[in-house]
């Protein structure tokens, strides 16, 4: 058998593969053996009939099966004198085939990416020296305060930290807003809007001139959009906005007392103030955790350059991009604004997808050196972990993600996680000072916004 091999692209490649005439020759013999005794030709007893008669009679079938047989060993054949790993089904183009024939054909396939596994050991991770605090904890309690909040209507004028719900019109230059910027409906008109000088002012300077307004009142209200505007067309221009004030309401938050404590099962404000402790120290672990992982993985990728497989890239694009439109159809996104987005939406999601499938391959090669394998057992309680998350049998969970090709990226995600646990636990975690919050710039609720990306 004669190989050759060409470049299309570094994960693209072509074989030329030719399999000798006294090979062919001898395929097509053994495959009409096989069906002579199967045959019942007229004048024969089964199993019989000279082969040259089965060949008359079953030619097509019995070069069929030859060609199917030839293929699969020559394929196999080349893949393995090449050391070429294949990531999808070979695209076939025959050349020559026949009795008597060298059997020629090209097989066109992509492989997996060819690069030096970084060292993978003593990852250098930082780690950041936090703990829960007396104010880590009062926070939570606060936050636990505004899911019971209470709002009352008040007849005085609208302090600084009531709430005013309004109907308004904004326009720049007279034009809705949304002339500007298609999916900015959120800032150009609303009813029964609810806005608060620090939680929700929409535009900075607009909740600012309706202090001292009255229930009733209507007032028109000129803005200018700062630099750090969500939407970069709008920065510096000057809107208008006709607004009604229909209710001003304050906020009445229950006591931190044993009857609070209880609504939230907890059997005093004590324990309630316990259990919120430690729930904040289980997520501050599992925080800093998954940050060493992050960062392990991180590493890798950055030590690493190689071209990927684009069939597998565009599927996990497609899968991300499903994904996106998925969430943002979740939340209410309408499908007009989706699609206007739709450039963004796949700029993300390939980008997402490529880092994806370049952390896969160097994980999996990972696995592969350290003979890192995911047992049956461990696929098992993954599926039924899966199957009670969606209230459905075990079973019924393992056929579906058979059916549909998904039980591989279980069985990937498990490996993954494995290898994974072992870059962290052989990663140099150096302890540092808390970095410096980063200041949050409170935007206002555009619902029509759309998201483009979640991280992996």
């Amino acid at each position: 058998m004669e190989v050759t091999v060409t470049d299309l692209s570094p994960c693209r490649k072509q074989l030329r593969i030719e399999v000798d005439a006294e090979t062919v020759d001898a395929k097509f013999d053994a495959v009409a053996k096989d069906f002579r005794r199967q045959a019942h030709l007229p004048g024969f007893r089964p199993g019989k009939a000279p082969l040259p008669n089965v060949m008359r009679a079953y030619g097509d079938k019995i070069a069929d099966e030859a060609k199917r047989a030839l293929m699969a060993d020559s394929y196999s054949e080349a893949l393995k004198q090449q050391e070429l790993k294949p990531v999808i089904m070979p695209e076939i183009e025959e050349l020559q085939f026949g009795h008597g024939k060298p059997f020629q054909y090209m097989a066109t396939l992509e492989v997996s990416p060819a690069f030096e596994l970084p060292e993978y050991t003593g990852l250098e991770v930082e780690k950041e020296r936090r703990s829960v605090t007396e104010e880590d904890v009062t926070k939570a309690l606060a936050t636990l305060q505004e899911q019971r909040v209470e709002y009352r209507d008040v007849d005085h004028p609208m302090g600084e930290e009531d709430f005013v719900v309004v109907n308004y019109k904004g326009t720049v230059d007279g034009n809705p807003i949304t002339d500007i910027v298609k999916v900015a409906r959120g800032i150009t008109e609303q009813s029964n809007a609810w806005l608060h000088l620090k939680r929700n002012p929409l535009v900075p300077g607009l909740v600012e001139a309706l202090i001292g307004g009255a229930k009733g009142d209507k007032k028109t209200v000129d803005v200018t959009f700062p630099e750090e505007f969500i939407y970069e067309e709008l920065v510096g221009k000057e809107a208008k906005y006709e607004i009604e004030i229909v209710d001003i309401k304050e906020q009445s938050l229950p006591e931190l007392d044993d009857s609070f404590a209880k609504s939230f099962g907890a059997e005093g404000i004590d324990k309630l103030r316990e259990g919120v402790e430690t729930d904040l120290k289980n997520e501050l672990e599992y925080s800093q955790k998954q940050s060493v992982r992050n960062q392990c993985v991180q590493r890798l990728l950055d030590a690493v350059t190689c071209d990927l497989p684009e069939t597998i890239v565009n599927q996990a694009t497609r899968a991300a991009v499903h994904n996106i439109v998925q969430s943002n159809h979740n939340r209410g996104v309408s499908k007009e604004v989706i699609e206007e987005n739709k450039d963004d939406i796949y700029t993300n999601a390939k980008a997402n997808a490529e880092l994806r499938v370049k952390a896969n391959y160097i994980l999996a090669q990972i696995a592969e050196k350290e003979g890192i394998k995911v047992t049956e057992q461990e696929l098992s309680r993954q599926v039924a972990a899966m199957a009670m998350q969606q209230k459905i049998k075990p079973q019924k969970m393992a056929d579906q993600l058979k059916e549909n090709g998904a039980i591989y990226e279980v069985q990937e995600e498990i490996l993954n996680a494995k290898v994974i646990d072992l870059l962290e636990e052989k990663a140099k975690v150096t302890e540092i000072d808390p970095k410096p919050e980063a200041e949050h710039t409170h935007s206002h609720e555009h619902g029509e916004d759309c998201d483009h990306d979640h991280s992996h």
